[in-house]
């Protein structure tokens, strides 16, 4: 039986979420090596650390919340291949979402390219 783990960002969207002024939580973060470190198992209060690394759920809300921006990701082919679509929420219009034209063979790597999508594009 797989074990489940958390999907954090990587480190490049971790940098940029940076940059955007994120400020959701993160229970995990980066180091100068670019080693990721979650918290509650492996890191002490005297482990240096570069750039905080929230979970991918944790980063789509941020971007939900605070940038009106709403990413689904559709699964395609019955659940062998995902894409995402993103939508700008406005209370008064209705635009079309940007859907990328790539194929993802794992749903959190279409998750990953939707948000970095976003901090490159959109914000």
């Amino acid at each position: 039986m797989a074990t489940i783990k958390e999907d954090y960002v990587s480190l490049e969207t971790a940098k940029l979420l940076k940059e955007k002024g994120f400020d959701g939580e993160c229970f995990a973060a980066y180091n100068g090596n670019g080693k990721l470190y979650e918290f509650n198992k492996e890191v002490d209060d005297n482990t240096p650390y570069w750039s905080d690394a929230p979970t991918l759920w944790v980063t789509m809300k941020w971007l939900r919340k605070v940038h009106n921006i709403n990413i689904d990701i559709v699964s395609i082919w019955n659940q062998i291949r995902w894409e995402y679509q993103i939508f700008i929420i406005t209370p008064t219009t209705s635009q079309r979402p940007y859907v990328d034209d790539k194929l993802y063979m794992e749903k959190e790597k279409a998750v990953e390219a939707a948000i970095k999508y976003c901090l490159e594009n959109l914000i």
